[in-house]
């Protein structure tokens, strides 16, 4: 149980050590950076707000950034920022909420679930799972 509970904070600790160091991207409260956006605002605008995308790719006539901002009470939530490829003007953006329940899911199953074990005046064990 000990080993179980310095293995999850030790794992917390280098995340919070990873996203700390990623730029704008992964700091507490980024997401509120979106507020800044405007339809039509120049790439290197975003880029002044945002820092540097996680990745980019082009989707036909659109070029596509992704981030990955910090949201309260909630965590990490991926962005992404759709561009027009030739003008390089922004189009729209949005949180891929599908991406982040799959991420969630993810978390849920590499964590096992766990047992209490409480023993009753007669000597037996009852296990209850979480």
């Amino acid at each position: 149980m000990k080993k179980t509970i310095i293995l999850i904070i030790s794992v917390f600790t280098i995340i919070i050590t990873i996203t700390g160091c990623a730029g704008t991207t992964g700091q507490f409260g980024s997401v509120k950076l979106t507020n800044q956006l405007m339809p039509n605002m120049p790439a290197t605008e975003v880029k002044k707000i945002l820092g540097e995308p996680e990745n980019t790719q082009f989707i036909k006539d659109k070029w596509v950034w992704k981030y990955v901002l910090h949201q309260y009470y909630k965590g990490m939530v991926p962005y992404y920022l759709v561009f027009n490829k030739d003008t390089q003007i922004l189009d729209s953006w949005y949180a891929d909420e599908a991406e982040y329940n799959r991420q969630q899911n993810l978390w849920l199953k590499a964590f096992p679930a766990t047992q209490n074990h409480n023993v009753n005046v007669n000597g037996q064990v009852d296990v209850y799972h979480r």
